[in-house]
């Protein structure tokens, strides 16, 4: 019942714009409640994390973050897939000019974010990392999927 309940509240408290696929939307809604569920992490700071688009701090952000890459399929053998992130580009952004861009980010961080990490809780801070920079550098939007605290 708690399940389910943490569940509503959380697809209650996301506001999703028309921008990403709602087939991307949803994966990314249950990604992030399972990881916050598993990791006993704090849905207020998760989201605030998200919403500042900033590196995660304390333990349970941390593994939320490893979690995420996990759930989203990013992951082959304890590291992360990079041909995998791009693949949901598309999924991302509704246009040929934001895909390229996301495409561009990706390709960057391949090159320099390539180990095994067997520790979910560090699994997803160097690519998060590198995500957010890269993504800075050329001024490509986070893809539209606002939460709400």
């Amino acid at each position: 019942m708690n399940s389910l309940l943490f569940l509503t509240t959380l697809l209650s408290a996301v506001c999703l714009s028309l921008a990403a696929s709602d087939e991307y939307k949803l994966k990314v809604i249950q990604a992030v409640a399972a990881c916050v569920k598993e990791h006993n992490a704090n849905i207020v700071e998760v989201i605030q994390v998200i919403h500042a688009e900033k590196i995660p701090t304390n333990k349970a952000q941390k593994c939320v973050a490893g979690c995420f890459f996990n759930k989203m399929g990013y992951v082959t053998d304890s590291k992360v897939d990079w041909a995998k992130v791009k693949a949901l580009n598309p999924k991302k952004y509704d246009t040929k000019e934001l895909v390229a861009k996301a495409d561009k980010v990706v390709d960057a961080c391949s090159k320099v974010v390539n180990e095994k990490k067997t520790d979910v809780c560090e699994l997803g801070m160097a690519p998060m990392k590198c995500l957010l920079e890269e993504s800075k550098k050329i001024q490509l939007p986070k893809p539209e999927i606002t939460f709400k605290v």
